[in-house]
Parts: structure tokens; C-alpha cells; sequence
């Protein structure tokens, strides 16, 4: 079973993967990803409610097979309502 790395940026900062994990597949790997990003979306929002979350899938070679990528953007008015777009 191949070994592929799963690394995560939050805007500045990296999280590299440095011992990685046996997985199926690239499939199974790029899901693995998908399902820990929204974890990530849990630590507290900048001010301005946008965040970019993105995971990387490597290859043992350190080739990068996937990007995944959650955006978060809280919008509201200034009245504290959503003004809808």
C-alpha cells in the first residue's frame, strides 16, 4: 500500500507531515484531506471572517498529488445583518 503526506496551510502557517500515513489509494488520501479541513475551520476567525484552508497530498517522492482547499468569508452589514448578494 503506497504512503502519501498530508500537509496543511492556514495562511502562514504549515503543517508538513513528515511521517505519513499507508493509504488505498490517492482516492483514499485526497478523502482523508477532504475530512480533516472542516476540522481545521474550527480554531477562531480572523477578524475580517476570511480564512483559506488548503491540504496537500505528496507522494513519498514529495511530489504534490492533490490540493484541497476550503474557504471561509462571514459576511455581514453593517447593521449586523446580511445584506444577501
Amino acid at each position: 500500500m503506497p504512503r502519501y503526506f498530508l500537509d496543511f496551510q492556514d495562511g502562514e502557517m504549515w503543517l508538513r507531515d513528515e511521517e505519513g500515513q499507508h493509504y488505498e489509494s490517492l482516492q483514499a488520501a485526497r478523502d482523508a484531506a477532504i475530512a480533516a479541513l472542516p476540522d481545521v475551520g474550527r480554531e477562531a476567525p480572523p477578524p475580517d471572517g476570511r480564512r483559506a484552508f488548503v491540504a496537500y497530498v505528496r507522494d513519498e517522492a514529495g511530489a504534490k498529488l492533490c490540493t484541497v482547499r476550503l474557504d471561509l468569508a462571514a459576511e455581514c452589514g453593517p447593521d449586523g445583518h446580511d445584506r444577501g448578494r
